[in-house]
């Protein structure tokens, strides 16, 4: 009954289908659509796309599985992570404020001036030997690869770029 419909169908002359592809837009005569009934065999073609369309799927399905693994392992791993984190965090702001006292300091500790937020230090070079000041250094100390704060950062880079200033406020 289907391949009666089919014929009939491509002996209409001028009738014409639309490509079911959204992108396509395009019309085209029957005769060129290779029309087939769901109820028979599928052709060959049909055949090879419905495998290669399962075999996607299959492989996404796999994808879903690997990266719900993944998921309920970084979860189960996230607790140790912000513990870590946290660890290293207290013990860069505890060694910020006895780092002057170690010798490898590069800086005389009567020196430097304690600030910690947002920089740790100000180093004024030479004020312990007899108050003249050679130069006026802003120190922060890191731990491990600990990179600079972005207020940090635009401090330095005021610094760099000369934008300090010096003001007096007589009372």
């Amino acid at each position: 009954m289907s391949q009666k419909i089919i014929s009939q169908l491509i002996s209409i002359k001028g009738l014409e289908i639309e490509c079911p592809n959204p992108d396509c837009n395009e019309q085209f005569p029957v005769k060129n659509g290779k029309l087939f009934s769901m109820y028979d065999s599928y052709p060959p073609a049909i055949q090879k796309i419905i495998r290669e369309r399962f075999a996607e799927a299959n492989n996404l399905k796999d994808e879903v599985k690997e990266r719900r693994k993944k998921l309920a392992n970084d979860k189960k791993r996230k607790p140790e992570k912000i513990t870590t984190s946290t660890k290293a965090t207290n013990f860069g702001q505890i060694s910020e404020q006895i780092i002057p006292a170690f010798l490898t300091f590069p800086y005389k500790q009567q020196e430097c001036r304690i600030l910690f937020k947002p920089i740790d230090y100000i180093v004024f070079r030479n004020l312990a030997k007899g108050g003249h000041v050679e130069a006026i250094k802003f120190v922060d100390v890191k731990t491990g690869k600990a990179p600079l704060e972005k207020k940090q950062k635009q401090i330095r880079d005021r610094i760099v770029s000369g934008k300090v200033e010096h003001s007096l406020i007589a009372s």
